[in-house]
């Protein structure tokens, strides 16, 4: 895994916890999550356009394919990043318990 993979994991991963914890605050979650979602989105933005610019430029067929499996890649985790609190209702529920 790069760099980029391991930041993307460590935000999904405390997104994912935010909205497990019943015992703290829901502004401090809420508060959280927004800047959470910023910044995801915003790394999001940056490696699309990286990767697009790689697409565009590179000759390499093989370098091409990358590109545009990153930007799959990108766009899946932004769609997590984005959706991270209703993924997590789902599976837990509105009053933040399991099972």
């Amino acid at each position: 895994m790069n760099t980029l993979e391991h930041i993307s994991l460590a935000l999904l991963f405390l997104l994912m916890t935010a909205g497990i914890s019943s015992a703290v605050d829901t502004s401090e979650i809420t508060a959280l999550n927004a800047g959470l979602k910023t910044i995801g989105s915003s790394v999001g933005i940056l490696v699309i356009t990286y990767a697009g610019l790689r697409w565009i430029f590179y000759d390499n067929p093989q370098e091409r394919d990358d590109a545009k499996k990153t930007i799959i890649y990108v766009m899946v985790g932004v769609f997590i990043i984005g959706n991270a609190s209703e993924i997590v209702s789902a599976f837990y529920g509105a009053g933040g318990g399991g099972g």
